[in-house]
């Protein structure tokens, strides 16, 4: 019998700056998209997220697919498109830092 190969872990570090008078918009926006991603997409491994530690406002991101197909599944949800309409709303002190990569 084959053994099936599970893609890579696709993964994703994300760094935003959020505008002061934005902030709990963004904390309700984020934490939907957040419970959206674990509770309805089978392909989201994990999606972790906090405030710096000594940065008010600035916000790390962790989120795990399986596989690039995940991600991309992602992104086709409800709660995503939420999120990309807050984000077009200029709420960002400056650009947001998306890193992607395949875990090894």
């Amino acid at each position: 019998e084959k053994q099936r190969v599970e893609p890579p872990r696709f993964c994703l570090n994300v760094k935003l700056c959020i505008k002061p008078e934005r902030r709990e918009e963004f904390l309700t926006c984020i934490r939907s998209n957040q419970a959206g991603t674990l509770a309805t997409e089978p392909l989201a491994l994990e999606y972790v997220w906090g405030e710096d530690a000594d940065v008010s406002n600035t916000f790390h991101f962790n989120e795990k697919y399986r596989g690039r197909a995940g991600f991309e599944a992602h992104q086709k949800t409800a709660h995503f498109a939420a999120w990309e309409e807050f984000a077009s709303s200029e709420p960002f002190t400056e650009p947001p830092v998306v890193q992607l990569y395949e875990e090894m």
